[in-house]
C-alpha cells in the first residue's frame, strides 16, 4: 500500500511538471513568432526617411495619452506606446512624459 501511494504522488508531481513545461514551451514559441514578425517589419523599413501613417500602424498597436498635469506650472502629459508583437517597452530613464512650456506672446 505504501508503494502505491508513493507512486501516485510521484505521478501527480510529474504530471504537474509536464504541464508547467508545456506552458513554458508554448510561451517561448509564441514569443519567438512575435519576435520573428517584428523583425520582418523592422527589416522591411531599414533606412526609412519619413514617418508615414502606414509605418506607424505597422509598428504601434496603441497610443495611450494620459490627462495633463499642470501642478508644477508646466503642462506635463504622459504618453504610453504599446508596440505590435512586443507590447509596452519601459526603458530605464525613459518616463515618456511630454512637457511643454508656454511661450510668451510676441507682437
Amino acid at each position: 500500500m505504501k508503494l502505491s501511494a508513493a507512486y501516485e504522488a510521484e505521478q501527480k508531481e510529474l504530471t504537474e511538471q509536464v504541464k508547467i513545461w508545456r506552458e513554458a514551451v508554448e510561451t517561448f514559441e509564441q514569443d519567438k513568432a512575435d519576435f520573428d514578425s517584428f523583425a520582418a517589419i523592422v527589416r522591411k523599413y531599414v533606412g526609412i526617411r519619413e514617418l508615414t501613417p502606414t509605418l506607424v500602424n505597422e509598428f504601434v498597436k496603441k497610443i495611450i495619452i494620459h490627462a495633463p498635469d499642470k501642478s508644477s506650472g508646466h503642462r506635463r502629459q504622459k504618453i504610453e506606446l504599446v508596440w505590435n508583437f512586443i507590447g509596452e517597452v519601459n526603458l530605464p530613464g525613459d518616463n515618456q512624459t511630454v512637457e511643454r512650456q508656454r511661450k510668451g506672446r510676441t507682437a
